[in-house]
């Protein structure tokens, strides 16, 4: 189910938009009518679109409070590419700020409900781009330990326990299933290569099918590659095998 946050501080355009956007299946409509509120929202829900009224207290000369607002969001780099729609009634909607703050349209006062659930529809539509994990975290001997991703060259797993490999450093860990140290690191960079090898693309520097095995940049000792692994692997890194 698609998350939308909508931020207007209007009762009557609310109710609107709740009533129009009640046709799309399969959403879930919250409702901010200032910025404390929407700022709430955030701290407990993962939202897939916005509606962002740009003027959010007519009592301010020249508000624009609502631009503040998505300044605001797009500095989380979990929301620097979901839809934000504006809501405007001001004359000039292409305004600068609509084009620096990479927003996916807006939808104009009077609403046009058909051109409301047409834009909609197509936000919910987009698929966003998550951001990935800086760092990976451990826990050993009641400690938690902080890995940055991008310096991991390959993993270890053996029934010794787990060893991660850095440009710098090695930690070794209790024993985890392979799989689920994948999981852990959630990165399309880490393959595994053997039974119990994982290790970084970023840093294959060669390898060599027919010996079974791969090197990495700044690691020493080649690292075996699995046979059921070659086929998978060949595809990994677009070569034929």
């Amino acid at each position: 189910m698609k998350k939308i946050l909508i931020l207007e501080d209007n009762e009557a355009h609310m109710k609107a938009l709740n009533r129009i956007l009640s046709d799309i299946n399969d959403i879930q409509i919250f409702e901010a009518y200032n910025m404390a509120q929407a700022n709430y929202m955030l701290s407990f829900n993962v939202f897939d679109v916005f509606l962002i009224d740009i003027i959010l207290d007519t009592k301010v000369p020249g508000d624009v409070s609502g631009i503040d607002f998505v300044n605001q969001i797009r500095d989380n780099k979990r929301y620097q590419y979901t839809p934000v729609i504006f809501i405007t009634s001001l004359e000039d909607p292409k305004l600068a700020a609509y084009k620096e703050l990479h927003c996916y349209n807006y939808i104009e006062k009077p609403f046009d409900p058909e051109e409301v659930l047409k834009t909609v529809k197509e936000a919910i539509e987009i698929p966003i781009p998550l951001p990935k994990k800086e760092y990976v975290y451990f826990r050993k001997d009641g400690i938690l330990y902080s890995v940055k991703v991008d310096e991991i060259t390959h993993i270890i797993v053996g029934r010794a326990g787990v060893k991660i490999y850095t440009k710098n450093d090695c930690l070794q860990l209790v024993y985890h299933r392979i799989a689920d140290v994948l999981k852990m690191l959630d990165n399309d960079n880490f393959v595994q290569c053997s039974r119990s090898t994982i290790i970084n693309k970023a840093y294959v520097e060669y390898y060599d099918f027919i010996n079974k095995y791969v090197k990495l940049l700044g690691v020493k000792d080649n690292i075996e590659l699995g046979s059921n692994m070659k086929k998978y692997l060949g595809k990994e890194f677009r070569e034929e095998v």
